[in-house]
């Protein structure tokens, strides 16, 4: 099944070609990055190459377990929330979770996207946040977070901030991270919006990235 809330389907794996690692990884260390998110791969090729290179250079990396033909689809959520789908979530996960350096996995990026028409997926997203920590202690893996990363929609990102840290520990994620854009050269921590930003999660319970 294909599902693509949105890319292209050709989007290219980055950690399977070491060609490009090479070629990034010595600009990776030259700006003192030890933490890099990957948006998408192909979990039927072999990391092992980039893996140990970014490892050799003290990088994490933080992964995204949909891909372009595998995502929640939030114009038909329920439907694209099937076995197929997940199986392509657990196959990146049995990819990726050897590695000493995976930091951490999202379940999903900005599957709500507006403020009414895609709230209906919160509850999916939640599951795929289940269905992923209870695969990984299954599997007996290591103890890899799993959280989810929202869009900058001011009207619902706090609301769902809430709900993704609700509930029991098979269900909470265990991180909240935000895809903001508004502190952008020049501007400042005031002019952005940053501040009231801050002091909205001040008390929030759960991790925020």
């Amino acid at each position: 099944m294909d599902y693509q809330p949105g890319g292209s389907s050709e989007a290219a794996d980055p950690l399977a070609d070491p060609d490009v690692c090479n070629r990034d990884i010595p600009e990776f260390k030259k700006l003192g990055l030890n933490t890099i998110r990957v948006y998408t791969v192909d979990n039927s090729k072999n990391h092992d190459t980039c893996m140990s290179a970014l490892a050799d250079a003290g990088i994490y990396l933080a992964l995204d377990v949909n891909n372009p033909l595998y995502s929640l689809n939030r114009q038909d959520v329920a439907k694209s929330y099937n076995p197929t789908y997940l199986q392509s979530v657990f196959a990146t996960i049995d990819a990726f979770a050897g590695y000493s350096n995976t930091l951490l996995f999202f379940s999903g990026n900005e599957v709500l996207n507006d403020t009414q028409a895609s709230t209906q997926a919160a509850p999916f997203v939640k599951a795929v946040n289940r269905d992923m920590k209870q695969y990984i202690g299954e599997r007996g893996y290591r103890d890899i977070p799993v959280g989810y990363s929202a869009a900058d929609v001011s009207t619902n990102q706090y609301l769902m901030a809430q709900y993704m840290d609700c509930g029991d520990d098979s269900t909470r994620s265990e991180f909240y991270a935000i895809n903001n854009y508004e502190w952008c050269d020049p501007s400042s921590f005031e002019q952005s919006g940053w501040d009231a930003l801050v002091a909205q999660y001040k008390n929030y319970s759960g991790v925020l990235l």
